[in-house]
């Protein structure tokens, strides 16, 4: 159950963040993010399933982060985040090898598509060379991610510059 669907805070200001998520949803087409409950039993994980919908609206509505709780038997409520003592997290080159594999291990599809979009999300230039993305670092360094013939990241190469 998405914030914005629960009963007790419908258009309470704990949920607001949750109903962007919902009007990104109409706007695209995206019946996940504006069904009140998803019947997420047929998947393997369906607490995983609800983990990673969550993330996804931390992603839309540019949130640090979500709370899910409880809110009967079999249903989980997901709340966002908009609270400024919680850091952003800023891109880290030295970091940078870990959290994209830990994300594309997290999005469980296409291993470029969520590298692409990591590095989107943080506004960096890049391009595509063959078989690596290259993205322009802020630092004024490069990462060059190499992906093999199924689509896996091969190889994370960060390149100083000066």
């Amino acid at each position: 159950m998405w914030g914005w669907a629960n009963p007790g805070r419908g258009g309470s200001e704990v949920v607001a963040l949750s109903a962007a998520v919902a009007r990104y949803g109409q706007a695209h087409g995206i019946p996940e993010f504006t069904t009140e409950e998803l019947d997420l039993s047929g998947f393997d994980d369906p607490r995983r399933a609800a983990e990673m919908l969550a993330f996804a609206g931390m992603g839309v509505a540019n949130t640090p982060g979500y709370i899910g709780q409880p809110a009967g038997p079999g249903t989980q409520v997901y709340f966002l985040l908009d609270d400024p003592k919680v850091p952003s997290a800023e891109l880290d080159p030295v970091a940078l090898p870990r959290v994209l594999m830990a994300g594309v291990s997290l999005i469980g599809r296409s291993p470029r598509q969520a590298v692409t979009g990591y590095f989107e999300h943080h506004g960096v230039p890049q391009r595509v060379e063959g078989d690596r993305l290259i993205a322009d670092l802020p630092t004024g360094n490069a990462a060059a991610v190499s992906f093999d013939r199924m689509g896996r990241i091969g190889n994370i190469r960060l390149t100083v510059s000066g």
